[in-house]
């Protein structure tokens, strides 16, 4: 058994409260000016977007990021007091800043593009209850850290994963709205192809889908312990924890992350006595024979690596007293 214990970055601590809580407020939004047009046209001075608001839709043209908005300033946003229920967002557009669209309750209906990261899942908190999501096919978009890719494909499913407003998204073909709905598990809720019967097109119907949970984390026999409840998720990160993973990742490869719960009763067990074997279920696409896995798990001020106790290609077994934390799943 290896298991190895790397310090001294100061990043981690953000990492783990980038995996656990979402920023309250953003702090980076100040100088971003919307000047009017007239017809309904907006721009944002200083960039190449434009925003206009006519016949019950809020287009956002252009190229480049619509940058965070200033959370004690969301009244400057051309669509602030907005009754349309539409939002249409062009591929050109590369990403969706914080608070972009908090709190506009009215929009029912976004369009967006594979080819834009949506930045925090507070862009769009607070709209419609049951939203619909048209999420066209574009080219995809890669920010690197590190030598882990994160994708703007990544982005609206870790947005789709985390939001809990009830939205259904609604992709071009049965595969790639299968490969969306299995991305996470448990599986993101309300996916379907655009040419599906059921694809609610108008209000989210009654025949919801997703929200399937595999078990992929178990105790092993070799320390058995029924007072301990063992899970694991997998989902998307924060940025600060692929920081954290792509400097410790070596000449690994990076394949997907977990955050792994160990309860006894109601409380999480962050330290455990002695050191407990586990067993975690490798994602299909990865398994291979001719691979060696490991995984990297964050702790406060370490980050700790495991390496793989089995020799079956479906699993990986490991060994930690500090079980309850964000992991990647790594090989080579």
């Amino acid at each position: 058994m290896k298991m190895r214990c790397k310090r001294g970055l100061a990043i981690l601590l953000a990492a783990v409260m980038a995996f656990f809580v979402m920023p309250p407020f953003t702090a980076n939004a100040e100088g971003n000016t919307w000047v009017s047009l007239g017809n309904g046209w907006h721009s944002l001075q200083g960039t190449d977007i434009k925003v206009r608001i006519a016949d019950d839709i809020i287009r956002i043209e252009g190229k480049g990021a619509l940058p965070d908005a200033d959370y004690w300033k969301l009244y400057e946003r051309p669509w602030h007091t907005s009754s349309a229920t539409h939002l249409q967002i062009a591929d050109s557009i590369t990403s969706i800043g914080a608070y972009s669209f908090y709190k506009c309750s009215n929009i029912k209906h976004v369009t967006i593009s594979t080819s834009t990261f949506i930045d925090n899942k507070n862009a769009f908190e607070g709209i419609s209850y049951c939203p619909i999501f048209r999420v066209y096919d574009a080219d995809v978009q890669t920010r690197m850290y590190g030598t882990i890719p994160y994708t703007s494909l990544d982005s609206i499913q870790a947005f789709a994963q985390a939001n809990s407003m009830g939205a259904c998204y609604i992709l071009d073909n049965a595969r790639k709205a299968a490969a969306f709905q299995n991305s996470t598990n448990p599986t993101i809720c309300n996916v379907y192809r655009a040419d599906d019967e059921k694809a609610p097109w108008n209000s989210v119907a009654d025949n919801g889908n997703g929200n399937q949970a595999t078990n992929i984390l178990r105790l092993s026999p070799n320390t058995p312990d029924s007072s301990l409840k063992v899970s694991a998720q997998r989902l998307y990160p924060g940025p600060a924890c692929y920081e954290a993973f792509a400097a410790f990742i070596g000449d690994y490869t990076f394949a997907t992350t977990f955050n792994v719960s160990v309860a006894k009763g109601e409380n999480p067990v962050y330290q455990s006595n002695a050191e407990m074997e586990y067993i975690l279920t490798i994602p299909a696409e990865y398994r291979s024979a001719l691979r060696s896995f490991r995984l990297l798990a964050i702790g406060t001020g370490a980050v700790y690596i495991y390496d793989d106790l089995d020799t079956a290609a479906e699993t990986i077994t490991f060994r930690t007293d500090k079980p309850t934390t964000a992991y990647a799943l790594v090989y080579k």
